[in-house]
């Protein structure tokens, strides 16, 4: 039976706490982007593959001390306790989850954090050389070193941790709109992105900035929309527009991605895209289904289900509930 801590985006814990009960995992206590839970599967197997989470630390242990330099050490002790005989040869990620409901907490994460690595320094100097401050290459299944804070004297530590691939990204100042922060975060959750050539649909483009985020990168747009594009994406040599509804678009060739960003139904979306999948119109795609008339457990369940055409076609299906996501999940996938 394995411990975990989850992480998630403040507000959203009731949907992470019943994915959680639905994947047979049972939360223990819940508060602000955080909820502990216990799993029968044995270590190894934990679900890699959950909506809601950004982050599970696996079999995490409590560490309580008064202090900056009592918790740092204390840290930095069972770290090296942890992985005294384990040889590393790789750049393992120390992180620090930040616990966004305490006020001023902050300073305490970082002051720790930095001593913490300053007395892994002295006990074990070629592990702590081989520590970066940042998150891995890929979401999965990971070793390294993650704190999350309870409170100021309360700290949980984990060596093994899985990341789904949520992450804070940088915004563009030629951005036509906030939802190009979405395609940008979702291509890191995705492990791919569109690369220069590439051809990419884009429905419900307007204001533009999921075809910006493809043309910056020198993929061929086709923007469909009745509105306007605007900002990088007006004008844009990379981004052809065409006034037409996305709902009746019919096009003549195929397509190498699939983006759709709408305010619509998200039953309409899904059929939508179970047309373009249907019709083999593209190999990639990433869509995006506002949940705020719909139970998003249910949206998953539908997309996941053995009866989804989406689930059958596809090598690899993500449903993330993204950092830069609202009442929103994000579809990914990759079809055979």
């Amino acid at each position: 039976m394995s411990k975990l801590i989850f992480t998630c985006q403040n507000g959203y814990e009731k949907y992470l706490e019943e994915e959680l009960r639905l994947n047979d995992i049972e939360p223990r206590s819940v508060a602000g982007g955080f909820i502990s839970a216990k799993s029968a599967e044995k270590d190894g197997n934990e679900p890699k593959n959950l909506c809601f989470p950004h982050f599970c630390m696996i079999n995490p242990v409590l560490i309580e001390a008064s202090s900056v330099n009592a918790l740092s050490l204390a840290i930095a002790e069972r770290f090296f306790n942890i992985n005294k005989n384990l040889k590393f040869e790789d750049k393992w990620s120390f992180i620090v989850l930040p616990n966004l409901t305490i006020t001023g907490i902050g300073k305490r994460e970082s002051a720790v954090k930095e001593q913490a690595i300053e007395y892994l320094r002295r006990i074990a100097g070629r592990i702590s050389k081989l520590a970066v401050n940042k998150l891995p290459d890929a979401p999965g299944y990971h070793r390294g070193l993650v704190l999350y804070f309870e409170n100021f004297n309360k700290v949980y530590l984990s060596a093994d941790f899985i990341w789904y691939g949520q992450k804070r990204v940088s915004d563009d100042d030629d951005a036509p709109s906030r939802s190009y922060l979405k395609i940008e975060e979702a291509y890191r959750a995705m492990g791919i992105e569109p690369t220069q050539g590439q051809t990419v649909c884009d429905l419900g483009a307007a204001p533009g900035g999921w075809s910006y985020s493809a043309a910056k990168r020198g993929a061929k747009v086709t923007a469909v929309d009745n509105g306007e594009l605007k900002a990088g994406a007006k004008n844009n040599p990379n981004i052809i527009s065409l006034a037409e509804d996305a709902f009746k678009f019919d096009p003549t060739n195929n397509f190498d991605w699939l983006f759709c960003d709408m305010v619509e139904h998200p039953n309409m979306v899904i059929k939508l895209l179970e047309n373009w999948i249907e019709h083999n119109r593209c190999r990639y795609f990433i869509v995006n289904l506002k949940f705020g008339r719909v139970r998003p457990l249910e949206l998953l369940a539908s997309l996941t289900g053995n009866s989804s055409i989406i689930k059958k076609r596809s090598i690899s299906l993500k449903i993330r509930h993204l950092f830069h996501d609202r009442e929103e999940l994000t579809v990914m996938g990759r079809l055979e």
